[in-house]
């Protein structure tokens, strides 16, 4: 049996008849699996292939059936077999077309001229038309035909070579006309059909040809014919009808073979860049970093990474263009094509076009890799060029483009690290980033005129944003909006403000360019894990993540996730913006969301539920270092396996603080998720760390929400919590009636419990205290500290006996106050917290006011430095404003501002109107030190 793909794809029994293959997607399925035979095929990849890149949510099923029916017609020796991770045709090499045309050429390299003959006519003879050409779609196709046509176009040329020199000529001018008529710029092709044509006395049509093709290269490629080409026109001109002399065998792969002839100097400088890109802008720095590190050095390779549309290429010409004259020997480009849709160029393919433009012919070029590698390295010796390969896949693939001599330099682009390179041929590298925003709104500017963009400044910095500063997002936006003059840039604006629709709008769909389509490359490059990872990531609600998260939202360990986002960084899907901490872009993130919408929705659910448990669990734990009398919650639905281990006060400060933002989004999937339980627990976690920033502005949004979940559940004892965080909350920020009555509220609610008729004693208290009932609130704050002894609770009899002596001190009876405070502190266990600063700055009043202003200062300094070491910003405002108020009494106002200012800064930090009287009083204290005060 048979397997053909040199035209349409063909399944051919022992006996010679074709075997139906039905439809046309198994046609797809069986060539690829044809074209790696003996080599496993993974499953993904195959879904790629077949379904062109956008395999629907059934295509694994229909490729089952499809292998399915493939193994019911296989026989004769080729097998399909399952393998992981995918499937692999078996059988012999002739048993396809594809490796028998191959082998063909390969048995004619070495073969007599007459024997050569019949082998490449042989193999010119399996082909029946273009490479699979009944096969739907274009991913199949394009990955390997380039390659073939070329091997198909080498025979014809090796075969006209051949019967050249046994003065058969007039047989290869037909072979040789059609394959001129497809590729006229072919110089190798037409060189040969000239000599036919001269050699079978049609010496008219040889010239004719000769000067169509030298107008042909001028005005398309603005180049004159080369050496080749040339001596053709010349053997026409002398009447040299000589066949050809000496051995040229053919080889397999691209170009035929030669042995190890000196190759001729280059008679004219390669000068291969492509023009820059108009609009170019900005990149001031990395330009500045490329000079430095790459000009003035031997056998310097820079290497530029960074994500798709980030302008790479852009970057690379731009310089490149600015030091061509330093390369008098030439600039030698090449596309790699590394991330586009076909298949990456081969290394092959690239080393064949850079010998052509240093002068040899295709008769001269070596066989296989190594040997055209070292040609390349032999013509550049000596010679200083400069060579971009731009859009690299991987070190293999750039390593055979390297030069040997020293004089030459190498500009590398690549969204991939490409950290091998870096390791062992010692580039430089470089990481592209976004643009930063004024060179973006050059760029728009660029494209749009500096007028269009002046009379929308607003609009413009917004536009740059939902670009990501990325430049092909720009260039994109700015190409929309100049060919639509009559549309105002806000128009766009509000158009991409959109998340479901901004990566569409940022596409060319006729060009099938854009941010999606370019991410969408890279993400079908991932290995599965990572690839799966990238999928999760859709539903993760932040920018930026660890580990530990990531190992949930796949349910993994640890070790698994910190590969995978190693994998997504190393492709620049991810940038690791701090050890184990990646970040990603709002672009990516919104493509991500794409990816997640094609995923089952239960696995969907459940990873989100994973998710919320992780932060949950986490938050639980860090909340024991931050309050006091903290209830663990009960085992959550998914306990996660891996997660940060937080043994102290600072490391739970620190964690609430990095993952702040990614707390606060939680919460918002469950509220809108109506996962009423998860909702009043995060919102509990997240106040004990606002609690101890001194937030209270979001402290009230949290126990509102926290109170909304807790009275839905019907869960009097958590209502009941919230009820006196808000009361406490209500009383900081003045709204005293509503606090008393959350705090009356909630002690109804406490029933036996005595803890929390405690706390609620307590807070009640407090707000009576804020109130200025002062006789009340200290009767129910002697009511709570009885209690707290009865229940044997000293950490709150520490913070009751504190906030008895601020009664005490709005009293006037500051002794008292003193005692009170002093023996709060003596009853707080070793570990700190806030009610222990709270109290050092009650013991500073307390001294303040009985005229000790030394001892006051120690305690305030005291409870400053235990504020700033728990993060109490709230406490370290108070304790700052006072050491100033002390101060200013012994030093003067200019020993008090330097205090004063920093308590400004973090009253405004946390939003609170305190920073208003204090900033009047710090322009008075100034106005009065300038001699600008007056009554």
């Amino acid at each position: 049996m048979r397997v053909n793909l040199l035209g349409p794809v063909e399944l051919v029994s022992a006996g010679g008849e074709a075997v139906r293959l039905g439809a046309a997607k198994r046609r797809t399925v069986l060539a690829a699996l044809a074209l790696e035979l003996n080599r496993v095929v993974s499953g993904d990849r195959l879904l790629d292939l077949v379904w062109d890149g956008s395999p629907p949510p059934q295509a694994k099923a229909a490729l089952q059936g499809h292998i399915a029916q493939l193994r019911k017609v296989l026989a004769g020796g080729v097998g399909l077999l399952t393998r992981a991770p995918g499937y692999v045709l078996t059988g012999d090499r002739g048993a396809v077309d594809v490796f028998r045309f191959e082998d063909l050429l390969t048995t004619a390299r070495d073969a007599a001229d007459d024997v050569a003959v019949g082998l490449l006519r042989d193999a010119l003879a399996l082909w029946r038309g273009p490479v699979l050409a009944d096969v739907p779609g274009d991913h199949l196709r394009e990955a390997v035909s380039a390659r073939l046509e070329e091997l198909r176009l080498v025979a014809v040329q090796e075969l006209a070579t051949r019967l050249s020199r046994l003065d058969r000529a007039a047989e290869a001018v037909s072979g040789l006309r059609d394959a001129v008529d497809a590729h006229p710029l072919r110089e190798a092709l037409v060189s040969r059909l000239v000599l036919a044509l001269h050699r079978t006395g049609r010496q008219a049509e040889a010239l004719a040809l000769f000067h169509r093709t030298r107008e042909r290269l001028a005005e398309e490629l603005g180049v004159d014919p080369g050496p080749e080409l040339r001596d053709a026109y010349r053997a026409v001109l002398a009447g040299d009808t000589a066949p050809v002399t000496g051995t040229a065998p053919v080889t397999v792969g691209v170009t035929p073979l030669v042995g190890d002839a000196v190759p001729p100097p280059v008679e004219r400088a390669p000068a291969q860049l492509p023009r820059e890109h108009r609009g170019f802008v900005g990149r001031e720095l990395e330009l500045s970093d490329l000079g430095e590190s790459l000009m003035g050095h031997d056998s310097a390779i820079g290497l530029l990474v960074g994500p798709a549309g980030v302008g790479k290429t852009a970057l690379a010409l731009h310089w490149a263009h600015r030091v061509a004259g330093d390369f008098p020997d030439g600039q030698l480009f090449v596309n790699l094509r590394g991330f586009d849709e076909t298949e990456p160029l081969d290394p092959r393919t690239a080393l064949i076009g850079f010998l052509r433009a240093l002068g040899l012919t295709d008769s001269q070029i070596a066989a296989d890799l190594e040997d055209q590698a070292a040609q390349y390295r032999s013509l550049l010796a000596g010679r200083r060029v400069l060579v971009v390969l731009d859009n690299a896949r991987s070190a293999a693939q750039v390593r055979p483009l390297l030069p040997g001599s020293a004089r030459c330099l190498v500009l590398v682009t690549s969204r991939h690290r490409l950290d091998d390179l870096v390791v062992t041929e010692g580039a430089t590298s470089l990481h592209v980033p976004t643009l930063p925003e004024e060179s973006a709104e050059h760029l728009l500017a660029a494209l749009l005129g500096r007028p269009r963009i002046e009379q929308e400044p607003d609009a413009v910095a917004e536009l740059v944003e939902l670009c990501d500063r990325l430049p092909l997002a720009l260039r994109i936006a700015g190409a929309r909006l100049a060919s639509r003059p009559r549309w105002t840039i806000q128009s766009l604006v509000d158009e991409l403000r959109d998340e479901q629709g901004r990566l569409s709008a940022l596409s060319l769909p006729e060009a099938g360019r854009g941010v999606h389509a370019a991410l969408a490359v890279s993400y079908r490059e991932l290995p599965e894990g990572a690839a799966r990872l990238f999928r999760r990531l859709g539903l993760h609600p932040g920018t930026d993540l660890d580990s530990y998260t990531a190992a949930a939202l796949l349910d993994i360990n640890v070790v698994s996730a910190r590969t995978h986002l190693r994998t997504l960084a190393y492709a620049n899907l991810l940038h690791e913006s701090t050890p184990d901490r990646y970040s990603r872009h709002d672009l990516v993130r919104l493509f991500t969301h794409h990816l997640a919408a094609t995923e089952s929705e239960v696995d969907n659910q459940v990873a989100t539920r994973r998710l919320l448990d992780y932060y949950l669990h986490v938050a639980d734990r860090a909340r024991a270092h931050l309050s006091d009398h903290v209830q663990p919650f009960g085992p959550a639905e998914h306990v996660p396996a891996s997660f940060p281990e937080l043994s102290s006060h600072a490391a739970a400060l620190d964690w609430f603080t990095l993952e702040e933002a990614n707390l606060g989004l939680a919460l918002d999937i469950a509220v809108n998720g109506g996962q009423r339980e998860r909702t009043w627990q995060l919102a509990l976690c997240l106040d004990a760390f606002h609690f101890r920033r001194g937030n209270r502005l979001d402290r009230l949004a949290l126990c509102r929400i926290g109170l909304a979940a807790t009275r839905s559940l019907g869960d009097g004892h958590a209502e009941a919590t919230f009820l006196l965080r808000l009361g406490s909350t209500l009383a900081d920020l003045g709204r005293i009636d509503e606090a008393i009555e959350a705090c009356t509220r909630a002690a109804s609610l406490a029933g036996a419990d005595r803890h929390l008729e405690l706390a609620a004693l307590a807070n009640l208290g407090y707000c009576l205290m804020a109130d200025d009932q002062l006789d009340r609130a200290q009767e129910t704050i002697l009511g709570a500290l009885e209690v707290a002894r009865e229940v044997g609770d000293n950490r709150s009899q520490a913070s009751i006996q504190n906030n008895l002596a601020n009664v005490l001190l709005r009293k006037q009876r500051p002794e008292e106050a003193l005692r009170h405070a002093t023996e709060a502190l003596g009853l707080f266990p070793s570990a700190p917290s806030k009610a222990h600063t709270a109290t050092l700055h009650t013991v500073g009043t307390a001294s303040q006011q009985l005229g000790r202003a030394d001892e006051a200062l120690e305690s305030y300094r005291a409870g400053l430095a235990l504020a700033s070491r728990l993060g109490d910003r709230y406490q370290e405002a108070l304790c700052h404003r006072s050491i100033g108020d002390v101060l200013e009494q012994s030093e003067g106002v200019t020993a008090a501002r330097p205090h004063w200012l920093a308590a400004l800064r973090l009253y405004r930090d946390l939003r609170l109107a305190d920073a208003d009287d204090l900033a009047r009083r710090l322009d008075v204290t100034t106005d009065r030190a300038l001699g600008h005060f007056t009554t």
